[in-house]
C-alpha cells in the first residue's frame, strides 16, 4: 500500500472516476469526518451547474477510495479520550474505531466490519438518501450560515488574554502556540478549548479532576492532540480577528477543521487555497503537501501509462498490477513512495507462489470465523493498542470506471 494521505473533497471534485481508480490503488487514505460532513451537506447546496443536488453527491462518492481507506475517528472524540488517559499517537498512521480482536497462533488480530460511513457511499453513489441525511444536511448548513466567525475570534482574543494582533499566518502560529505555554493560564485553555472544540459538557468534571490530580500540568505536556487542535482553532481565529482569513465565507471554519488531521497522514493532498496557504505551517518533519493539480497531471499520465499495457495484463486486474506505481522517477507519485521509504519494485503474482496464496487465504477465513464466536477472553489496553494486524471487510468493485479491479476467475 502506498503512503498514507490525508484528501479533502476540492482534490477528488477535480478527478475522473478513471484517475480516482489509480488514486486508490496508489496510495492509502486517511478519510476525516470533515470530509464525511463536507459531502453530505451537498444535499443542501445550489448547484451553479443545475445539476441535481443528488448527482452532485454521487459523483463525488463514486470516486471515494475504498481500496485503501481508513476512516478516522473525530477529533472530538479523540480529544475527550486523550483528556480522559487515553494515548493518541500522532505518528502518520490512522485511528481507526471499533473491531473485533481475536487470539490467532499467538498473536492479536482486530478484524472491522465494512464501515457505516463506506455503506452509505455504497448508497449514494445510486442516489439513495436518508431522511436522516437530508435533514443533518439542512441543519449543518443553517448553522454555518448562522455562525458569526467575527464574534467568536474576538472572543477567542479577549477570553485568552492575548494582546496583540498577527501581522501574517506565521505569526499567528507562534502567538497560538505561545499563549498555549504560558504559566498562570493553564486551566483557562483547558477549560476554554473544551468548549471551542465542543466536547461532550457532561464529561467535563471528570476532565478537570484528573486534570487537577495530574498536578495542573501545562496542556502541551499533559494533551499533545488536544493542543495541536486548540492551536489550529485559536491560530483561525486570530487570523480572522485582522480579517487576513475572511470571516464572512463560513465554509473556511469547515476547511480549517481538515487541519486537525494532520498527524494521521504522511501526506496532504488539497486544491484549496486556503489550505495551500497554512497547512505546510502544520506539517511535522517527513510530512509533505501536494496540490491537487500536480497529483492530478501525475494521475493523467499514470492513466496513459497503464491503458497502453496490453490487454492481456489489465485483464489480470488493476488490484495487482497497479499495487506499486512505475519504478520511474519521472512519476510524481514514484517519487512520493521513495520519500516515504516505501519500494516500487513490483510485485510478483500470487500463482508464482500458490502455497503463499492457500496459507493468506487459510489465515483470512480463521480470523474471520474466530470473529464470529463469542469472545474468548478480555484483552487488555496495551495488547488492542499494539495489536499484530488489523482486518477491514470492504466491498470492492470488479469494475470501476474502465479498470477491472479484481478479474472474473477471482471468488
Amino acid at each position: 500500500m502506498g503512503p498514507i494521505t490525508l484528501f479533502d473533497k476540492s482534490f477528488l471534485e477535480m478527478l475522473s472516476v478513471d484517475q480516482a481508480v489509480l488514486f486508490d490503488l496508489m496510495f492509502s487514505t486517511v478519510i476525516s469526518p470533515i470530509f464525511y460532513v463536507e459531502v453530505l451537506a451537498d444535499l443542501e447546496k445550489d448547484d451553479p451547474k443545475s445539476r441535481t443536488r443528488e448527482k452532485v453527491v454521487a459523483d463525488v462518492a463514486k470516486k471515494t477510495p475504498v481500496l485503501h481507506s481508513y476512516p478516522n475517528v473525530s477529533h472530538a472524540a479523540l480529544c475527550l479520550n486523550e483528556l480522559l488517559g487515553s494515548r493518541i499517537e500522532m505518528d502518520g498512521r490512522p485511528v481507526i474505531q471499533g473491531g473485533i480482536p481475536v487470539m490467532h497462533k499467538g498473536k492479536v488480530s482486530i478484524v472491522n466490519e465494512q464501515t457505516p460511513e463506506s455503506k452509505a457511499f455504497d448508497r449514494w453513489q445510486d442516489e439513495q438518501f436518508h431522511e436522516v441525511e437530508r435533514k443533518f444536511a439542512l441543519v449543518w448548513r443553517k448553522a454555518l450560515k448562522e455562525l458569526d466567525n467575527g464574534a467568536l475570534a474576538t472572543l477567542t482574543k479577549q477570553t485568552l488574554l492575548i494582546e496583540d494582533s498577527p501581522k501574517n499566518h506565521e505569526d499567528a502560529l507562534k502567538m497560538a502556540r505561545a499563549v498555549l505555554a504560558r504559566d498562570g493560564q493553564h486551566f483557562l485553555n483547558l477549560k476554554l478549548g473544551y468548549y471551542f472544540l465542543g466536547l461532550d459538557p457532561a464529561m467535563w468534571r471528570a476532565v478537570e479532576a484528573r486534570w487537577k490530580a495530574a498536578g495542573h500540568p501545562s496542556l502541551p505536556d499533559y494533551a499533545p492532540y488536544f493542543t495541536h487542535c486548540l492551536t489550529v482553532d485559536i491560530f483561525f481565529n486570530l487570523l480572522m480577528t485582522k480579517k487576513i482569513i475572511s470571516p464572512d465565507r463560513p465554509s473556511n471554519r469547515t476547511d480549517v477543521a481538515y487541519l486537525y488531521y494532520l498527524p494521521f497522514t504522511t501526506l496532504f493532498v488539497s486544491e484549496d487555497r486556503l489550505h495551500r496557504r497554512i497547512a505546510p505551517l502544520f506539517l511535522r518533519d517527513g510530512q509533505k503537501m501536494v496540490t491537487g493539480s500536480e497529483l492530478k497531471e501525475d494521475l493523467i499520465r499514470l492513466d496513459e501509462y497503464f491503458s497502453a499495457l496490453p490487454e492481456e495484463d489489465r485483464k489480470q486486474g488493476m488490484f495487482r498490477l497497479a499495487s506499486t506505481p512505475p519504478d520511474d522517477e519521472r512519476y510524481l507519485t514514484t517519487r512520493l513512495w521513495k520519500e516515504c521509504g516505501q519500494s516500487t519494485a513490483p510485485k510478483p503474482p500470487m500463482a508464482k507462489n500458490p502455497a503463499l496464496h492457500r496459507e493468506l487465504s487459510q489465515n483470512l477465513r480463521e480470523v474471520v470465523a474466530l470473529s464470529k464466536q463469542p469472545a474468548g477472553r478480555r484483552f487488555s489496553q496495551a495488547e488492542l493498542r499494539e495489536s499484530d494486524q488489523r482486518m477491514i471487510r470492504r466491498m470492492i468493485p470488479r469494475k470501476w470506471g474502465k479498470w477491472t479491479v479484481i478479474p472474473d476467475n477471482v471468488k
